[in-house]
């Protein structure tokens, strides 16, 4: 025999062996000769040997000696391979009481088939036979199995007889019940000590009468109004039991729903009566669990769960191990579920069903009525304080924050910041991919301005792309431009919104509280005033509010108002910086620059003009006005003789966009009949990143035309190679930033190498601006740069100026 075959028997056995020791039956085995080979527990209970006393002893040691004959006859029929079912007969105890017997023997063979003895099952039926035999049992029987659940059980509760009524309500089959004990009907309703207390009273001979719960087969709860009667031998020894019960769950279940209606009309009155409008949504809940655990028919065991939203509740028992529970969903208008109520049993107990359900489910509906109405009522006071795109708080509820707030510090002497941020280039996005990507968009930044702010802050929107946030308690002023540190760094990072990568930044105005203000009004206004400084600096960077500004703000106005008038008045002007080629030192083409020379103020940058013509709307007419300008001098010193260099006119961010712009310039170029080869344009790579399509259409327009296109402070932006790849540009310019620090500082030398050689196998031509030394030009020449532009070579020149360069080095220039 295998390991594993033997193993596997040894297991069988073990199995056996447990089987025939947990049977309430008596199992024996003896050989054909009458010797007793085996004895198990029960047939220590039902003849009183020992298993020690019992083995290895002659069978008729339990057999009368008028029934020897009885025996021999059995042994025949084993002997002949016969199985006797249900032989009934009498048999002797050790204290030799005579016992009645049903009996089921049969042949035990050996491996190879030989019958070597026989297997007994015995169980005792003396108490059954004695009720069977009285004169008037039969009638009574009959009699009683009509209304009653009847049965007869041993001394120790296991069932030897049961009526049909018992099988009907109890749904086992009279083979399922026989030799079971009576616990198998036990609901779990009743606590232990119900059972001792029964046992106590039969086991002294008493009759014992309750109201028991019962289970059916399938697991269904009865009730019975239950007697228990000892059964009596002659000397007055108890060998059974009989149970006569009679079903009354119908009754009970009606006392049940009367307590449960009862129950039922106090939880609901109570938990309505609370349902008010100021009440909290904790404290209805709390009431809710409260009144409910009260009405359900097992308080003691009752769990309960209530979620709403995000928002949990629950009873101090409830854990998340729970399973047995009716539950019932929260419904608030337009059948839309808000959360869900959980009642749960603890214990295996059945629900009482439809009315537990009933209550709950009455109990959600006046939930979710009253969270209707309260959530309108909350609502409607939420819209009139709250941005109704990002639910932020909105202009409103922030003047009252901040109002609260200045009371509150006045007394403490505690400082506060107000921080307007404005975003840059938001316009653009709106204008190029619509509203509904502009208002995704706002909505994302609104979360990260969430983000960089403590809790007890407020971010509020002030309207379109500007927002406002509230600082509150802070140490001292540099707090406040970390806190917008913070915030340009998260705006500036990518925004991705259907499948687009966009990218925006912001600018910051800074006011402190009470140093910039002593009321609501003055610190947001002086906060825009900063942000409009920010803003004005380059973007994406932010200003403290500063007295000087509001002179400033007033200089400012005045400008752009004179700005107005300055194309009437011919103060505007075109300078003009060569490009030179090297090692030859040839002017290879000029950038024409724009100066507004002011009658009473004298020389303005372009630096502060071009963004109030920006602004203002200006920018399209005093753009076509370089343009003109540009052209028709290129017509008078082509009329000179002069071989004039293409001239490279700047476009702003705004003039790039210009609706117009292609047809302006073609426009131009005809009334002028000057050729488009002779102008370029200079654009920035901030320009193309807003909105990629729009810009490669704009310039395949401006190339078609013949116009070159230079990029203009390469490096500073986002230097990305799809530039190269998609935009028809010709000529990139290295900016004046890497060109300062060449000769000392290692990056910008790298930088520098890396633009040119990139350049070069673009075959793309490359500038080098603001070259101020002969080491600069040195560097960038063994770098492979071949065009220069700066101080070193020529400053910008007017008209007059630079007309005495043309001659000296042009004659040789081809165009």
């Amino acid at each position: 025999m295998s390991k594993q075959s033997f193993q596997n028997k040894q297991n069988h056995q073990v199995i056996f062996n447990a089987i025939v020791e947990s049977s309430n039956d008596a199992i024996i085995t003896k050989t054909l000769s009458g010797e007793i080979t085996s004895w198990n527990k029960s047939a220590e209970c039902i003849f009183g040997y020992s298993m020690q006393e019992a083995i290895g002893q002659p069978i008729t040691m339990l057999i009368p000696p008028d029934r020897n004959d009885e025996e021999l006859h059995i042994i025949d029929r084993i002997g002949r391979g016969e199985k006797i079912d249900h032989f009934e007969t009498i048999r002797i105890r050790r204290d030799g009481k005579r016992i009645v017997i049903s009996a089921t023997i049969s042949p035990l063979k050996d491996e190879s088939g030989k019958i070597i003895g026989a297997s007994k099952i015995a169980r005792d039926i003396s108490h059954t036979k004695k009720i069977e035999e009285h004169p008037m049992s039969a009638v009574y029987l009959r009699a009683i199995g009509q209304l009653a659940l009847v049965s007869i059980t041993d001394r120790h509760g296991n069932i030897t007889m049961a009526n049909q009524k018992f099988c009907e309500v109890s749904g086992f089959s009279i083979e399922e019940l026989i030799g079971r004990n009576h616990r198998v009907l036990r609901s779990g309703e009743h606590p232990k000590s119900f059972w001792v207390e029964m046992w106590a009273t039969v086991a002294k001979g008493c009759t014992w009468h309750r109201e028991v719960c019962n289970r059916t087969k399938k697991g269904e709860l009865y009730w019975v109004d239950s007697t228990i009667v000892p059964i009596k031998n002659a000397d007055e020894e108890i060998d059974g039991y009989l149970s006569v019960r009679v079903d009354i769950t119908e009754r009970k279940n009606q006392e049940t729903a009367l307590r449960m209606r009862l129950k039922e009309s106090k939880c609901l009155y109570t938990i309505r009566r609370q349902m008010l409008p100021q009440t909290g949504i904790k404290r209805i809940c709390r009431l809710i669990i409260k009144e409910l655990m009260n009405a359900m028919q097992y308080p003691e065991i009752t769990a309960i769960k209530i979620e709403i939203g995000s928002n949990l509740y629950t009873s101090a028992n409830y854990t998340n191990t729970l399973t047995n529970a009716l539950c019932s969903d929260i419904v608030v208008d337009n059948n839309t579920k808000c959360g869900e109520l959980q009642v749960y049993y603890s214990q295996d107990k059945p629900f009482l069903l439809p009315d537990e359900q009933n209550l709950i489910n009455c109990i959600t509906e006046d939930l979710g009525k009253w969270l209707g109405r309260k959530r309108a009522e909350e609502r409607i006071n939420y819209l009139a304080t709250h941005d109704a795109l990002t639910s932020l708080p909105n202009r409103n509820l922030l003047q009252e924050r901040i109002a609260r707030l200045m009371t509150r510090n006045y007394r403490n002497s505690q400082q506060a910041a107000i921080l307007f941020i404005d975003l840059d280039y938001f316009k653009v996005v709106n204008d190029s991919f619509g509203h509904d990507i502009g208002d995704l968009l706002l909505k994302q930044v609104s979360k990260r301005l969430l983000s960089c702010v403590r809790r007890e802050d407020t971010v509020a929107r002030q309207g379109g792309d500007e927002f406002i946030i509230l600082l509150e308690n802070i140490t001292n002023k540099p707090d406040a431009g970390i806190v917008a540190q913070v915030i340009l760094k998260k705006i500036a990072q990518p925004f991705y919104i259907a499948d687009k990568e966009l990218r925006i930044s912001a600018s910051i105005g800074i006011t402190i509280f009470p140093e910039d203000g002593d009321n609501v009004n003055t610190l947001l206004k002086n906060s825009d005033i900063a942000m409009s400084y920010a803003k004005a600096d380059d973007r994406n960077g932010y200003q403290f509010f500063s007295p000087k500004m509001n002179l400033l703000i007033s200089e400012k106005y005045y400008l752009k108002t004179e700005l107005y008038n300055a194309l009437q008045r011919n103060e505007l002007q075109l300078f003009y910086q060569p490009v030179i080629s090297m090692p030859d030192c040839r002017i290879k083409s000029m950038e024409v620059l724009l100066r507004w020379q002011h009658h009473k103020l004298g020389l303005i940058s372009p630096l502060k003009f071009i963004p109030l013509a920006e602004e203002s709307g200006l920018i399209a007419s005093i753009g076509e006005w370089v343009l003109k300008t540009a052209c028709s001098q290129i017509k008078v010193w082509q009329a000179k003789g002069y071989q004039v260099p293409q001239l490279a006119i700047n476009l702003s961010a705004r003039l790039f966009r210009h609706k117009t712009l292609v047809t302006d310039i073609s426009r131009v170029l005809k009334e002028t009949d000057v050729k488009a080869h002779c102008l370029a344009v200079e654009i920035t790579e901030s320009m193309l990143v807003h909105n990629v399509n729009e810009a490669k259409k704009i310039l395949d327009q401006l190339s078609a035309l013949g116009l070159k296109i230079l990029m203009d402070d390469f490096g500073t932006g986002y230097s990305s190679l799809s530039y190269m790849k998609h935009f028809p540009i010709n000529t990139l310019k290295i900016d004046q930033t890497f060109v300062q620090d060449i000769t000392t500082d290692p990056n910008d030398a790298a930088i520098t190498a890396a633009i040119i050689a990139m350049a070069r196998s673009l075959n793309l031509e490359v500038i080098a601006e603001g070259v101020e030394t002969k080491e600069q030009v040195a560097i960038l020449t063994r770098q492979g740069c071949k065009r220069f532009q700066g101080y070193y070579f020529c400053r910008p020149l007017s008209v007059l100026e630079i007309e005495n360069k043309l001659p000296q080095a042009l004659p040789e220039v081809k165009s």
